[in-house]
């Protein structure tokens, strides 16, 4: 089933940022916000982003439920950013408004523990989300002119948009189009079998993660073909794998894993948690070429866009 899309952002939006998950240090939030700012949007962030609950989460589940559903239901808002991941966003899936986000859906962007997120606005009201960057690392820290541009121009509903990659991040050679989908690969293997188990046979899947030690990620990725995944998939994007062990290993594993698949597969384009997170809009027609080198965004990733021009990063 096709994605609704969320509406384009406007060029002076109002823009929320949420904490869903793990408290934020509230000086780079302020400084990750001016960044935003920067841009003529207006920001507000959310009561909770410094709060602290048992030393992990950014609030009770009932606080943190409780702002996010407030400012969901308010038309105020353009667009949602969130603070940052960590973990808490699982335990109040089940409280989200689900009806709010549906009845006005806007981007909601963010990566990390934000996977639970945008897997059930999927399953639940049927309405993408974007894995992209997250207020405490990627505004505060800065993102590259490149990654900047089409972070902007994927919001305005500019398309296509080609990414290019080295011919060195090739994995497995191919060509491949379909729905692109994906997310944090540990948040994508604890939701199965959960009601927000999200997956899109024929699509083209894109996945991350950070200090998951090699034999955490072989396991993780066999539990997905265990549950009968991987032969649904059209190609595979693998973003940048932060502290998840020796590079040669790692992709001797990769090669090895989907060597079989008969499916382009590339990795190390720049989203995850590295920082600088490419924009990647879930449910968006792809094309994915190892002979060119390039990601093509082939549709706009959200509503009401204006007209389509290219854009190449």
């Amino acid at each position: 089933m096709t994605l609704i899309r969320p509406r384009a952002l406007p060029s002076n939006a109002h823009i929320a940022v949420l904490a869903a998950s793990s408290p934020s240090d509230v000086a780079r939030i302020e400084s990750g916000a001016r960044a935003i700012e920067q841009r003529g949007h207006r920001v507000t962030l959310a009561a909770n982003i410094g709060s602290r609950h048992r030393g992990y989460l950014a609030g009770s589940d009932a606080k943190r439920v409780a702002e996010i559903n407030r400012f969901l239901r308010s038309d105020e808002y353009d667009a949602y950013f969130f603070a940052r991941g960590g973990y808490g966003a699982m335990r109040i899936l089940d409280d989200l408004d689900y009806d709010a986000i549906a009845a006005n859906p806007r981007p909601i962007v963010g990566f990390s523990d934000i996977t639970a997120i945008h897997h059930a606005m999927a399953v639940r009201v049927n309405v993408a989300g974007l894995h992209g960057p997250m207020v405490n690392l990627d505004f505060n820290d800065g993102l590259t002119p490149d990654v900047d541009a089409w972070l902007w121009s994927m919001l305005a509903g500019e398309a296509p948009l080609v990414r290019d990659f080295a011919r060195e991040d090739v994995v497995c050679e191919g060509e491949a189009e379909g729905p692109l989908f994906g997310g944090c690969l540990s948040l994508t293997t604890a939701l199965l079998g959960t009601p927000y188990d999200y997956w899109i046979d024929g699509g083209i899947w894109f996945w991350e993660d950070v200090d998951e030690p090699l034999y955490r990620i072989d396991r993780m990725l066999t539990h997905l073909r265990l549950s009968g995944r991987m032969p649904q998939i059209r190609g595979v994007v693998i973003g940048t794998l932060k502290n998840c062990g020796n590079e040669a290993d790692l992709l001797a594993f990769l090669r090895e894993f989907f060597g079989g698949l008969s499916i382009p597969v590339v990795r190390n384009l720049p989203f995850g948690h590295q920082g600088n997170n490419l924009l990647m809009p879930i449910g968006v027609p792809v094309r994915l070429s190892t002979a060119e080198h390039t990601l093509t965004i082939t549709e706009p990733a959200v509503a009401l866009q204006p007209a389509a021009r290219s854009h190449r990063t």
